[in-house]
């Protein structure tokens, strides 16, 4: 009997790690240039660009989700064959995933509204700690300032970023804790771009942004994945572009 249950296991395994689905969903934030809504409503931008090329290559039909990020990462856990990008690889995530393919790199600081404080001779984190600072909600950048001794108190936390302008504009804030290119974007598309000003970089947030799956996804259908990313990382390497992405908050 026990020989018979174990031959039995031995099969479901053996089919369950054989599965590949037909059809899975992916998950992602709006965050222009890298993946938004086209005027269309199709999502569009230069990482979802490359989720599409691995997507034609592993021959798998999927559907792209455009949500707030919390919620974006909350539907991904849903399902062990949804996948989700960009995502900043970090040790605090790498057991949590499984990390399919690099499509940008990740650059964090903090923005002024030029007149909206008495300029500083030199920022520092520490003298940064005194100011009110919006910065996305549960992401690894609330996280780091939070370990480097910056008070909740000084914290504004933003469930988005794009609300972040408007506070900066309006002196709610003072400073902007976010990623490079998209506080440039946002800027710019608020007619700011020569009133807003970085004025400290972050190294140590550099990171690389993935497109992700399921820690409990199916071997064979993350080998599939992997072996489509190496293709299309060799036959596209110039697609694969340095990126600044509102997700370090993520």
């Amino acid at each position: 009997m026990k020989s018979l249950i174990w031959a039995v296991l031995g099969m479901i395994s053996a089919y369950c790690g054989a599965f590949v689905p037909d059809k899975i969903d992916i998950y992602t934030e709006h965050f222009p240039p890298y993946q938004f809504l086209g005027e269309r409503g199709e999502v569009v931008g230069r990482a979802t660009a490359m989720v599409q090329l691995l997507m034609a290559q592993t021959q798998i039909d999927y559907q792209i989700h455009v949500l707030p990020w919390y919620r974006a990462v909350q539907q991904a856990h849903e399902s062990n064959t949804a996948l989700l990008y960009s995502l900043a690889r970090s040790t605090d995530r790498e057991k949590h995933y499984q990390w399919i393919m690099p499509l940008c790199e990740l650059k964090v600081g903090f923005y002024q509204r030029s007149g909206n404080v008495t300029p500083a001779p030199h920022y520092s984190l520490n003298n940064l700690k005194h100011y009110i600072v919006g910065v996305g909600t549960g992401q690894p950048s609330e996280q780091y300032l939070q370990n480097e001794g910056f008070k909740k108190s000084n914290l504004v936390s933003l469930s988005s970023l794009n609300q972040a302008g408007g506070l900066l504009e309006k002196g709610r804030i003072d400073f902007l804790f976010g990623a490079q290119s998209f506080v440039e974007q946002m800027a710019q598309a608020m007619g700011t771009e020569h009133k807003w000003k970085l004025v400290l970089s972050v190294p140590t947030l550099s990171a690389q942004l993935y497109l992700a799956a399921h820690k409990n996804a199916p071997k064979s259908y993350v080998k599939k994945l992997k072996e489509a990313a190496q293709a299309v990382q060799s036959a596209h390497l110039n697609r694969i572009t340095t990126c600044y992405n509102s997700q370090y908050i993520q």
